[in-house]
């Protein structure tokens, strides 16, 4: 086992160097954070311990033992303290370190506190093997389909998983990047951490400290300004203790083009791009993902070949979002069966919008008596449909913020 100690007391530092030498362990120790920074960061050492006093004078040496452990999970990671200031060592803890040690050195202490932090990292590794196993069958769930083009797209996002850094979610409106979004999460080392939506007025500063080691998730990149994005720029190239999920409704290219997006920002993301496809290109997926709606909706319909067929010849330009609300007006006309007919009649209805006919602007009736928090419910869902499901078009008709939104949609129950 490789160790890395940083301890700027010498004698200390000297005592469990050979401690965990006599442990089998191959060891660096060094007086500074700094030092200890430039060794994590060595190419040629790569240590599977970090044994870090937190009363070094220079830098954050509990930012060391944060940045250790989110960069490998694997990695022990024990405290350093004198015996007479304990509380340190605890809030260490809280924030992540296996275990502590205490000035004096004791070897047999050591060697316990070394074989109990081993224990619990092997526990550790089991449950997380459990999580990921997990995270990838509510991926399936979540993020149903059978085409090639989409069983490509969901085994990239395994891959970004895989990597500590930020990604780039492209594809058009209504391809499922916010659920995407929360599957790559959950199946990434961070998976066990918090996941949260972070939008243009958010402090990143803040809003990285509640999500440490979590996920960050902003959406439609390109409809914020550049100075949120150099912000976002240099919190995603510096310390790792929050990653960086970042969608974007078009082609990059033609971002970039428009100035909708900070050239730096799409270089840096470029390495970890995950590419949803259309539905129009998923060959196959409407009839499961109709039946699997339908299903989710009203669990006693069906729906019949014919109208699945009718279904998969629509192009639809809004993807998941609209064949889901399609299936939502059809189900609302129908008793046992969806049938061919129904279909033909909401299809009707979205190949009018599709040639561009303007949509009738759905009205909200109150009365008086009707609770202020129903009346906001109505609105909401009514919105919601209007902008065919799009979160953020209906956060900016409601003049409220994509945050806010999210937040209703979850207070009331509402599924577009």
């Amino acid at each position: 086992m490789k160790a890395l100690l940083v301890d700027p007391n010498d004698e200390s530092r000297d005592a469990l160097r050979r401690a965990l030498a006599s442990m089998g362990c191959s060891v660096r120790g060094f007086a500074s954070v700094a030092e200890g920074e430039r060794a994590l960061d060595s190419a040629d050492f790569d240590p599977s311990l970090l044994v870090i006093a937190l009363d070094a004078a220079d830098g954050s040496p509990q930012e060391l033992l944060s940045r250790a452990r989110a960069e490998d999970p694997r990695r022990l990671t024990l405290a350093l303290v004198d015996q007479t200031s304990l509380e340190p060592a605890v809030n260490a803890i809280a924030r992540g370190a296996h275990d502590f040690l205490w000035r004096p050195i004791s070897e047999s202490r050591v060697a316990q506190v070394l074989a109990a932090a081993v224990i619990r990292r092997e526990r550790e590794a089991e449950a997380e093997a459990t999580r990921v196993r997990l995270a990838r069958a509510e991926l399936r769930d979540a993020l149903p389909g059978r085409s090639p083009r989409w069983i490509a797209a969901l085994a990239s996002l395994e891959r970004a998983a895989e990597s500590e850094g930020s990604v780039l979610l492209t594809g058009e409106p209504g391809t499922e990047k916010d659920d995407a979004a929360l599957a790559l999460h959950r199946l990434s080392a961070r998976g066990a951490g918090r996941f949260a939506y972070i939008s243009e007025g958010e402090s990143l500063d803040l809003a990285t400290l509640q999500t440490e080691n979590g996920t960050l998730f902003l959406e439609n990149v390109e409809a914020t300004s550049a100075g949120f994005q150099e912000q976002l720029l240099a919190h995603i190239r510096g310390p790792r203790h929050t990653r960086f999920i970042v969608s974007i409704d078009e082609d990059p290219r033609d971002a970039l083009q428009g100035r909708r997006l900070l050239p730096a920002l799409a270089e840096t993301l470029a390495a970890n791009t995950v590419h949803l496809p259309p539905l129009r290109e998923r060959s196959g997926d409407v009839p499961l993902l109709a039946r699997r709606f339908l299903e989710d909706l009203e669990p006693g319909l069906s729906l019949t070949v014919e109208a699945a067929d009718a279904l998969a010849a629509y192009d639809w330009p809004g993807n998941t979002h609209e064949l889901r609300d399609a299936v939502r007006r059809a189900s609302r006309l129908s008793e046992a069966t969806v049938g061919p007919t129904v279909v033909r009649s909401v299809l009707g209805r979205q190949f009018s919008r599709a040639r561009g006919r303007r949509p009738k602007v759905p009205v909200v009736h109150i009365a008086v008596g009707d609770s202020l928090a129903d009346v906001e419910r109505r609105l909401i869902s009514k919105t919601l449909e209007f902008a065919r499901g799009n979160k953020k078009k209906t956060a900016e008709l409601l003049k409220l913020s994509l945050k806010t939104i999210y937040n209703k949609i979850k207070e009331y129950g509402l599924e577009h």
